[in-house]
C-alpha cells in the first residue's frame, strides 16, 4: 500500500470532530484502501470498528434501513462504523442522521464514489452534521515518496525526473501506478474507461444518449487547457446545449473533470463566460483519445504539463484539507495567466506553466501591473517546490 497523505488528516479529524466524516472521490482512487487502513489503525488502538461494504448484499441489507431498533442492534458493540460505497443505500442521509443523532457513542466514516448522489441526499438530512474530504488518485508527492529511498534532495530530484514522463502519460490511479509494464497500465486505463468511467452517471441518471456522453468526453479530452464553448460542442455532437451542460456537470460531479472559471475583480462577471476543463487523471484522458506516445513526440505536451500542474495543486491542498478557490485570467486581447489561486487568510497567488524553459509571457506582466500580484513561472526546474 502506498501511504496516502490525506489519511492522517482524516484520522485526526475523526478523533477530534464529533461529526459524520465522508470521503468523496472517483472509483479506483483508493477510498476503500484508506477505509481498511483506518479500520486496522482503530483495531490496533483497542477500538471496535464495524466495516460495511455496500457492494456486498449481506452488508447492504444490514445497514440499509432507518429503523433505530435494527441499527442499535447492529452497532451496539461498536465504537466506529465505516461504510464503503454509502451512496448505494436507499436513503444514506437519513440512515447516517439516525446513527449520528441516536447513537452518539459511535464515530461514523463513509465513502462514496459519486459525490452528486451523496451530496443531493445528504444536503438536507445532514445539514451541519458532517465534514467531507475529496480523495483524488495518487499525487505526485505520494508517488515520489514511494519511489525515493533517500532524504537527499539531489536523489529525490533525480527520482522525480525518472517518474515524471510516466505520470504525464499514464496518470496516477493506484492500480495503474502499481502495474509493472506500460501495456498493463494501458489495459487498466482502458478497463476504467469501459467499466467504471460512466458507471455512476448511468446508474443514477436516466441517460438517453450514452454514446453522446462518451463522444463529449472524448471531444473535451482534446481541449484540455483551452476554453470550452458549449454551443460549439452542441453543434458538433448534434444535441441541444442543455444536454451538453448537464453532461459536463455530471462529469465534474463524478470526478472525471474539473472546471476552471475566469478570474475577475467582480465575481458576477464570471457567470456565463467560457471556462477551461482539465482531467482529474491524465492517464484517463490519454486513454480516451488513444494516445500513449512518448512525451518527447507529443504535440500536446504543453497542455499535458498544464493539466498536470493544475490537478497536482488541487491534490496538494485536498491532502491538507485546505479550501482552495482557483481561476484563470484572460483578456479580450488574448493575454493570459494559467492559474490564479486564493486560500483562506492568504494573499492571491498567480502561476504560469511552461513545460520547457522560457520566460513569463507579456500577459503575466500585464496581470502583475493590473493586480499588483507577482506571476510565478513553473517549469521542470522548480516544479517540485510547487507540488
Amino acid at each position: 500500500m502506498i501511504p496516502r497523505l490525506e489519511e492522517k488528516v482524516i484520522e485526526e479529524s475523526l478523533q477530534i470532530i464529533d461529526k459524520i466524516h465522508i470521503i468523496y472521490g472517483p472509483r479506483q482512487a483508493g477510498k476503500t484502501t484508506i477505509l481498511k487502513s483506518i479500520e486496522r489503525q482503530l483495531l490496533d488502538s483497542g477500538h471496535h470498528p464495524i466495516f460495511l461494504n455496500c457492494d456486498l448484499k449481506e452488508h447492504f441489507d444490514a445497514i440499509n434501513n432507518t429503523s433505530l431498533t435494527k441499527l442499535t442492534q447492529l452497532l451496539k458493540d461498536s465504537t466506529h462504523i465505516l461504510i464503503d460505497e454509502a451512496q448505494r443505500l436507499d436513503n444514506p442521509g437519513l440512515t447516517l442522521k439516525i446513527i449520528h443523532d441516536e447513537l452518539p457513542h459511535l464515530k461514523v466514516l463513509a465513502t462514496g464514489s459519486s459525490s452528486f448522489k451523496l451530496k443531493n441526499q445528504l444536503s438536507d438530512a445532514l445539514t451541519g452534521r458532517y465534514v467531507d474530504f475529496n480523495l483524488y488518485p495518487l499525487s505526485f508527492r505520494e508517488i515520489l515518496n514511494d519511489a525515493s529511498f533517500s532524504n537527499s534532495l539531489p536523489i529525490i530530484q533525480q527520482s522525480a525526473f525518472q517518474i515524471l514522463d510516466s505520470q504525464l502519460l499514464y496518470g496516477q490511479y493506484p492500480g495503474v501506478y502499481t502495474e509493472k509494464t506500460t501495456d498493463l497500465k494501458q489495459k487498466f486505463l482502458e478497463k476504467i474507461v469501459e467499466s467504471y468511467l460512466f458507471n455512476d452517471i448511468l446508474s443514477f441518471h436516466r441517460i438517453k444518449y450514452s454514446t453522446v456522453l462518451l463522444d463529449l468526453t472524448k471531444a473535451i479530452a482534446y481541449q484540455i487547457g483551452s476554453e470550452i464553448n458549449e454551443n460549439e460542442l452542441s453543434k458538433r455532437l448534434k444535441v441541444d446545449r442543455k444536454t451538453v451542460v448537464s453532461y459536463l456537470n455530471l462529469l465534474e460531479q463524478t470526478f472525471v473533470i474539473i472546471k476552471v472559471h475566469p478570474f475577475s475583480k467582480n465575481p458576477r462577471r464570471e457567470i456565463g463566460k467560457n471556462y477551461k476543463i482539465y482531467f482529474v487523471d491524465l492517464g484517463l484522458r490519454n486513454a480516451l483519445i488513444g494516445d500513449f506516445n512518448p512525451v518527447e513526440l507529443r504535440q500536446d505536451v504543453g497542455y499535458l504539463w498544464e493539466n498536470f500542474m493544475v490537478i497536482e495543486r488541487i491534490k496538494k491542498f485536498a491532502n491538507q484539507n485546505i479550501s482552495l478557490k482557483y481561476n484563470f485570467w484572460r483578456t479580450f486581447s488574448g493575454a493570459e495567466v494559467d492559474w490564479i489561486e486564493n486560500k483562506i487568510n492568504a494573499e492571491t497567488e498567480a502561476f504560469e506553466f511552461k513545460y520547457g524553459s522560457g520566460s513569463l509571457s507579456k500577459g503575466a506582466r500585464n496581470f502583475t501591473i493590473e493586480y499588483t500580484t507577482k506571476v510565478n513561472l513553473i517549469n521542470q526546474t522548480n516544479f517540485l517546490d510547487y507540488l
